[in-house]
């Protein structure tokens, strides 16, 4: 071999090395831009939360028995492996956790594309735009919702949508690629059952095309169904205590405080998520149901079930379904109006190109504000700091957001066996709703139970510090009507009240 084709040959691969380089750019800035925002955004409460039951359980507390929570095992075990790491090289949870996150969305993009490109269904520069525009979804576009289960859901569902484009297209992939697709659907099942509705109907959108059934009864779908149905045997039998006394709680207490319809509609995610689907089908017109544009919308449709069923109103639970539906705008207008634009481009056409980017780029923006929005108590951290570091605390309130992350932001301990006060505020809120007698006696048995149970915690404990919330309901006037609350509360002094926070000080 000539010397002359051995610098042929590298040229050639120093020319590809390059290539590659400049296409990952966009993608190693999202990922290097991801890891700032961690820092600009206030940390999210529920991930807060979760990682402190999983803290709990490591120092031998037993979930739902020593402490109360209204999800199902699975929404506290998918942090532990993170806090575990955190514990064992003394690092706080919270960065281990968004680490494997970042870790995960990495992966989830790989595999996505490794599928994709073993199918030849895109090229090689597509790919490198999706994995993009992809890593700006899970990593720029949740905000404060950063962490979420619903944030990790749709990062371990990216592969099976990326299996479903190949089997909509006819093609397929190695049994290796099918498996670990059938196992992120899976991981999606098993944070909430309600998300296997995205799982269903892009099962069904990928078979519909040709008609080809079997697609739907696929190896990935069989993966999926399998390991939801263990997860249910085994909660079923591992944690009785949650099926028994748990779960019908949640159900009469929780499920059924709702936003009203009205307020729920008009509240940012549905105008937000009917404004995105109208851009993809004015984009696109009827190509907008074809692939990928139609599994896109699919799995849009099928993650805002759980949003629309539940009618909590909360930015979290409409992540998914915006998620997917933006994605679908961002590639129909890509399609339709390709980065290298035609100098030739008619004057109405370039308007309509214009006014779809603005439009689309102030839908992304709107969402980007819809998911950060949250109580931030970073306020009360300084004052708290000065009279009790490292605190032992607990709240009188029925926002979880009020003590956390807080607590954990003060390396303190939270010594309540729940969040916040949901029962009693649970329980006031359906007594407005019925003027059955029966049922406000129940309420008030439960709100009752709970406050005994916030009089035991505080009695037990003997926490450094309570913060009693005024913001939209004043539990200080609630917790006056109590005596045997108010005697343990006489042993706490006023240290500052701020944004509508008192901050009380064991003497």
């Amino acid at each position: 071999m000539s010397m002359d084709v051995l610098r042929s040959g590298a040229r050639e691969d120093a020319a590809h090395g390059t290539a590659t380089l400049s296409a990952l750019l966009p993608l190693i800035a999202i990922f290097a831009f991801g890891i700032l925002l961690r820092n600009l955004v206030v940390a999210n409460t529920d991930v807060s939360w979760l990682i402190t039951l999983c803290e709990k359980i490591l120092d031998g507390e037993r979930p739902y028995i020593d402490f109360i929570e209204t999800n199902p095992p699975a929404s506290i075990y998918v942090y532990m492996l993170p806090v575990i790491v955190a514990r064992t090289l003394s690092v706080a949870p919270e960065i281990v956790t968004d680490l494997f996150i970042f870790a995960a969305a990495a992966v989830s993009l790989w595999l996505s594309a490794r599928i994709v490109r073993a199918a030849n269904l895109f090229d090689r520069t597509a790919i490198f735009q999706l994995a993009a525009l992809f890593g700006a979804i899970f990593l720029l576009l949740p905000a404060q919702t950063f962490g979420e289960r619903e944030h990790i859901a749709i990062i371990t569902f990216l592969p099976l949508l990326a299996l479903s484009a190949v089997r909509a297209n006819g093609k397929s992939v190695s049994l290796v690629l099918v498996i670990a697709a059938g196992f992120g659907a899976g991981v999606t099942a098993i944070i909430k059952p309600h998300f296997a509705c995205a799982i269903v109907l892009i099962a069904l959108i990928s078979a519909w095309p040709a008609r080809k059934w079997n697609i739907f009864f696929a190896l990935e779908n069989w993966i999926a169904g399998a390991m939801l149905a263990a997860y249910g045997a085994f909660v079923y039998f591992a944690f009785p205590v949650f099926i028994e006394k748990t779960l019908p709680l949640v159900a009469e207490i929780y499920v059924p405080v709702r936003a009203p319809v009205f307020r729920f509609l008009l509240h940012f995610a549905t105008p937000i998520y009917l404004l995105v689907f109208l851009s993809v089908f004015l984009i696109k017109g009827r190509e907008a149901l074809r692939a990928p544009f139609s599994l896109l919308l699919a799995a849009s449709v099928g993650f805002s079930v759980s949003y629309y069923s539940q009618l909590k109103g909360w930015a979290y639970h409409s992540y998914p379904m915006l998620a997917f539906a933006l994605a679908a705008a961002v590639i129909a207008f890509a399609q339709r109006w390709p980065l290298a634009a035609d100098v030739s481009e008619q004057r109405n056409e370039r308007a309509k190109r214009i006014a779809s980017a603005f439009s689309i780029a102030l839908l992304a923006g709107a969402t980007f504000l819809w998911m950060n929005f949250a109580v931030d108590m970073r306020a009360l951290r300084d004052p708290i700091a000065r009279v009790a570091p490292k605190p032992t605390m607990i709240a009188i309130t029925s926002d979880i957001a009020i003590g956390h992350p807080l607590t954990r932001s003060l390396n303190g301990t939270w010594v309540g066996r729940v969040c916040s006060q949901w029962i009693v505020i649970g329980a006031e809120i359906l007594k407005r709703q019925t003027s059955d007698q029966a049922l406000h006696r129940r309420y008030d048995e439960l709100a009752a139970q709970d406050r005994t149970m916030l009089i035991e915690d505080i009695r037990r404990a003997k926490p450094d510090i309570i913060l009693v919330d005024r913001v939209r309901f004043d539990w200080w006037q609630w917790a006056q009507r109590d005596a045997a609350l108010m005697r343990e509360i006489d042993n706490y002094r006023l240290v500052e009240e701020i944004h509508d926070v008192m901050i009380l000080r064991r003497k």
